[in-house]
């Protein structure tokens, strides 16, 4: 049995860096943990694209570097705004029923988010109607959000401006509104930004991404990654198990968006206030995805928006699934991987545990259960078609990685 706190994460590690390498080890230290559960993203990610590597080796990655148990944020929640993403890792890490400390990643460390979360938990009315109004004047409803916030409480809006920190405050929020017990442990962001360029050992995920796709595995790249990531990210490739390019998967998007029409896609997550016809306008003209995104992006439409909405249509996910799905939260706990310590947790959660523990997503058909396990076998079968050596069955014949 563990004699002290077991730590959760919420990631994506796409892929993982020297930063998270960080953050994992603070993480122990502020916590007094023992061991670290991870819930990691699926294979498409919060910002609405595929991942960079599939999740059985970003897992992989994750074990490597620290992590003893790493369980799957499904894909109906991964690849989903800030609120959709936090709150279904949130109940994800209660419901393990052993996870003790959440710990994040922040700007400002220090900034009052428990004060925040209160006035978004209450909504007062002063906050709703400044609310309305930004959203009445053409306003997104994160920039609306942040507007409400920094008059009701002054200085929130620049707390809320940054990604991290935006992140952080969705955890706490579900935290507040649940009562779970976990106490959390920010962690100041060391390095650099999301997208920015190599600072001494860091740099971020989007650059490396970027970086790869451009010019390989060169020494900066090498530099800003633990070895044992950096090997696996070697391999990976070399086996064409990566998503180097993104011109396949714009070549299915436009040809699925131009099929559907505005009236097919209007039946998707988060469609409304005539997206569809957005998307559908520039999915006729557009010659990438990154043209696709900047022709489609405005300030009520934040690209991020616009490429959730997009992979939502992709994979299939409607209206009803979505609503459902922010209803009722994730309905099971998928294991990806885990090591020594990661089975004696999986063992305590046998009678901890308040979903069921799985190593493959399934249910009856017709159940709710059964309609997110559907989606996510959709979604990995799309990630499969977008790199050079597909494994299209891997969702349904690949198990949980043991470190053992």
């Amino acid at each position: 049995m563990f004699k002290k706190n077991i730590v959760g994460i919420i990631a994506e590690y796409n892929p993982i860096h020297n930063g998270h390498l960080y953050h994992i080890n603070r993480s122990l230290e502020t916590s007094g943990a023992d061991a670290v559960v991870v819930v990691l993203s699926s294979n498409f990610v919060q910002r609405g694209e595929p991942a960079f590597l599939d999740k059985w080796s970003r897992a992989k990655m994750a074990l490597h570097s620290g992590a003893d148990l790493v369980i799957e944020l499904p894909t109906a929640f991964s690849c989903h705004n800030a609120g959709v993403f936090g709150s279904a890792a949130v109940d994800l890490m209660a419901m393990t029923g052993i996870v003790t400390h959440l710990s994040f990643g922040m700007e400002d460390p220090d900034a009052p988010l428990g004060a925040i979360a209160r006035i978004l938990v209450e909504e007062p009315s002063p906050f709703r109607k400044i609310l309305r109004e930004r959203l009445d004047s053409g306003f997104s409803y994160a920039e609306a959000r942040t507007a409400a916030m920094e008059q009701m409480l002054p200085g929130a809006g620049a707390i809320l401006s940054s990604p991290n920190n935006i992140l952080a405050q969705e955890y706490i929020l579900r935290i507040v509104e649940r009562g779970y017990p976990l106490e959390t442990t920010p962690v100041k962001r060391t390095g650099t930004g999301y997208h920015s360029g190599p600072s001494g050992s860091f740099a971020g995920a989007g650059w490396i991404r970027d970086a790869v796709r451009t010019e390989g595995i060169t020494d900066s790249v090498a530099k800003v990654m633990p070895p044992h990531a950096l090997s696996s990210l070697r391999e990976e490739i070399s086996r064409g198990r990566c998503a180097l390019s993104l011109d396949l998967f714009w070549r299915i998007l436009r040809a699925v968006l131009l099929r559907e029409g505005p009236s097919g896609i209007s039946k998707y997550a988060e469609m409304r206030e005539g997206i569809e016809n957005l998307l559908w306008a520039n999915a006729v003209k557009a010659q990438s995805f990154e043209e696709f995104t900047s022709l489609c992006t405005s300030r009520r439409y934040p690209g991020s928006r616009i490429r959730r909405s997009a992979c939502h249509s992709l994979i299939g996910y409607e209206h009803r699934a979505n609503r459902e799905a922010q209803r009722l939260g994730p309905p099971y706990i998928r294991v990806l991987g885990w090591d020594a310590k990661g089975q004696e947790i999986l063992r305590m959660m046998k009678t901890s545990s308040k979903l069921p523990v799985l190593f493959r997503p399934k249910g009856r058909p017709g159940t709710y259960q059964r309609m997110i396990a559907d989606i996510e076998y959709r979604a990995t079968a799309l990630w499969e078609s977008l790199v050079p050596n597909p494994e299209p069955l891997s969702e349904s014949k690949k198990g949980p990685l043991r470190l053992v």
